[in-house]
């Protein structure tokens, strides 16, 4: 770990009491501003270890600092606890709590993972991914409860709370990973909804609500977390092979204009609130739209892992990230229905082997992928 730890003010009591001994603040009581001309502080024992205050392994770390500066003397004397951690330009172990250690551990995410393929992801990241596996949803009592239905399975996945449609959910999830690991080594995002052929809901309230959480809420989850991505990341925005029926079904010009290999991704969301804006006004198939919100909001997220991926070649070319979109198939899920022929086990497949790419795999990248095979956009 590296910087400054601030260290938090003592209790109001000894603010009362201070006194200034070589520029660190020292309660009076301890009468250390009496030994101005007498030998340092006596040091623990080199084989003795910090408080157990301190708690788990970090209690059993030992001092190594050639002297204690005043201020490591302060915390001891007010009962703070002390894991030794050496502070970077110091000759000294500061103590700090244990929770403001930055965890090395690699970590992944899945959003909306409580239930169907995000759950079955996380079952099988939770088997082969060697870090901390986040399962998460926008309930936190279906979250726990999924959770503790792994856990039933002898896996161990934490929780998180995150709803991909609440820019503020999104970036507590950021801060929280920021502070805790560093960073992000795998993010999938799977979360997103779907409403049923027979639903009676108008077309246009339809397309807002579904290209809302489907292509913005995603786009949201990556305009956060992206920069969050550790070289030699892994980054899968769940599509769906209803993108491509969708594109075949748009206007040529707005077919050419989706596999463009420069459009950006100011311009695909202009394109992206145009279809929202043209169901409205009842229009969009005049305007070169399929007649699926569903469709279009898939490929609003294929062609936005491609735009993520060539900016990733652009502005981090070493770090190795690689980003795909992938279709996990007609899945026997809430939003599919019981018909489909695939389990949601056979569903997680895809995304796992894109999440789980070994770090000397230089591809795919920025691809569309469906059975682990790369499609043609």
């Amino acid at each position: 770990m590296t910087g400054e730890y601030h260290f938090p003010p003592a209790p109001d009591s000894l603010q009362r009491e201070r006194e200034s001994i070589d520029g660190h603040a020292i309660p009076r009581k301890t009468h250390l501003a009496k030994r101005k001309n007498k030998p340092p502080l006596p040091l623990p024992s080199p084989t003795r270890p910090a408080p157990a205050a301190a708690g788990g392994g970090a209690a059993r770390r030992h001092f190594r600092c050639a002297r204690l500066p005043p201020r490591c003397a302060q915390l001891l004397l007010v009962g703070r606890p002390f894991p030794a951690l050496r502070s970077a330009g110091s000759d000294c172990c500061f103590g700090i709590h244990p929770e403001k250690i930055m965890s090395n551990v690699p970590v992944a995410v899945v959003t909306g993972s409580n239930k169907g393929i995000g759950l079955a992801i996380v079952r099988d990241l939770c088997k082969q991914f060697k870090g901390d596996v986040y399962l998460t949803a926008r309930d936190p009592a279906r979250g726990q409860e999924a959770v503790a239905k792994l856990q039933e399975e002898g896996l161990h996945p934490l929780f998180h709370q995150l709803d991909i449609d609440d820019l503020q959910s999104i970036r507590v999830l950021r801060d929280f990973l920021k502070e805790k690991y560093g960073g992000l080594n795998v993010l999938v995002n799977n979360a997103g909804i779907a409403f049923k052929v027979s639903d009676r809901t108008p077309f246009a309230v339809q397309a807002e609500v579904t290209l809302k959480t489907n292509f913005f809420g995603t786009r949201n989850i990556c305009t956060e977390l992206l920069p969050l991505i550790k070289p030699y990341g892994r980054v899968v925005n769940v599509s769906s092979m209803v993108s491509i029926s969708a594109l075949g079904g748009c206007s040529q010009e707005l077919q050419k204009k989706f596999r463009s290999d420069t459009i950006t991704e100011d311009e695909l969301v202009e394109l992206m609130t145009k279809f929202v804006e043209d169901t409205k006004k009842s229009v969009h198939e005049k305007e070169g739209w399929p007649n699926t919100a569903y469709g279009v909001s898939k490929i609003g997220v294929t062609v936005l892992s491609r735009i993520q991926a060539r900016m990733l070649n652009e502005k981090r070319k070493g770090d190795h990230i690689l980003l795909n979109a992938c279709c996990p198939g007609w899945v026997r899920t809430d939003m599919a229905g019981p018909k489909a022929p695939k389990s949601p086990e056979e569903g997680a497949e895809t995304p796992v082997y894109l999440a789980l790419l070994p770090s000397d795999a230089d591809g795919p990248h920025g691809q569309f992928v469906s059975e682990k095979t790369v499609r043609t956009w």
